[in-house]
């Protein structure tokens, strides 16, 4: 099999893609276990282990436009990064899916969508106002999008500090619990949105099914869960990124994330096909 550092579904330029991956290699700010930022390139690598077809939505991907624009310059710091993709997200024609590094980068990644609700799957609230006197720290990343002017809804959330939920409530953040998930509340809860911007830090997922990431939490969503709500809401999602993924030595999370872009692309294709 051969493997190189493109995501096996690339068959196009990233001028000609209707969907384009591109990645942010950046962990600089992650609390306890680093190493996101070898994720992009995993997580390709492991797309290659995955059919081009979607049994899930009964789509052939291999004849759908996809590109890989390959990963942003993480050098320098963070303002240097968002200035980056944001001038990169600027030429973007197709549907981007980032691929990250630490759940900072969503911040950069959703700079061309700051009209649209950022509805994040994630085990933490990250709604801190600072941590370890950091302001763009992973753990502030829903905090600093919500303060960019994007609506929110947070979904998965087991895991935070008193302050946080109290934040999310006085300002009408959105939100469910892992326990109190359900695929049609969550849709419910996001109808009003004709535009939305998905995030997933693999970190909602229970560990059982994700291993290999930055801050694990015991209690998580199901991956199914994510994908039949992404498909229930597929027609109305302007963007895509999935963080915090730290590879780890059995390429289960890499897989897992991978997959998920996949059938991700399919749901949205699958929109398209005439009923």
């Amino acid at each position: 099999m051969h493997i190189d550092s493109y995501f096996s579904l690339s068959n196009c330029d990233a001028e000609e893609a209707e969907y384009l991956i591109y990645g942010i290699p950046y962990d600089a700010t992650q609390s306890f276990k680093p190493g996101s930022r070898f994720a992009p390139n995993a997580i390709r690598e492991a797309s290659w282990n995955l059919e081009s077809y979607s049994n899930l939505f009964d789509v052939e991907l291999s004849l759908v436009k996809v590109g890989d624009a390959g990963n942003i310059n993480c050098d320098g710091g963070f303002e240097q990064i968002v200035e980056r993709t944001k001038e990169f997200l600027g030429e973007v024609e197709g549907f981007p899916v980032a691929i990250g590094g630490e759940h900072s980068i969503s911040f950069a990644a959703t700079s061309k969508f700051r009209k649209a609700c950022f509805v994040v799957f994630d085990a933490h609230f990250d709604l801190r106002d600072k941590f370890d006197g950091d302001r763009f720290n992973h753990a502030c990343t829903t905090r600093r999008i919500f303060e960019s002017g994007m609506r929110v809804a947070i979904f998965g959330v087991r895991s935070g500090i008193k302050e946080e939920k109290r934040f999310a409530e006085e300002n009408g953040i959105k939100y469910l619990h892992a326990w109190d998930f359900e695929v049609e509340k969550a849709v419910k809860m996001v109808e009003d949105f004709d535009k939305i911007y998905v995030s997933l830090d693999v970190d909602a997922f229970d560990p059982a099914f994700a291993p290999g990431v930055s801050t694990p939490e015991p209690f998580g969503l199901k991956p199914m869960d994510f994908i039949r709500f992404f498909a229930g809401i597929a027609d109305r999602v302007v963007g895509f990124d999935v963080v915090e993924v730290v590879p780890d030595s059995n390429k289960v999370t890499q897989t897992l994330a991978a997959k998920i872009i996949l059938e991700a692309i399919a749901a949205k294709v699958r929109c398209d096909i005439p009923k």
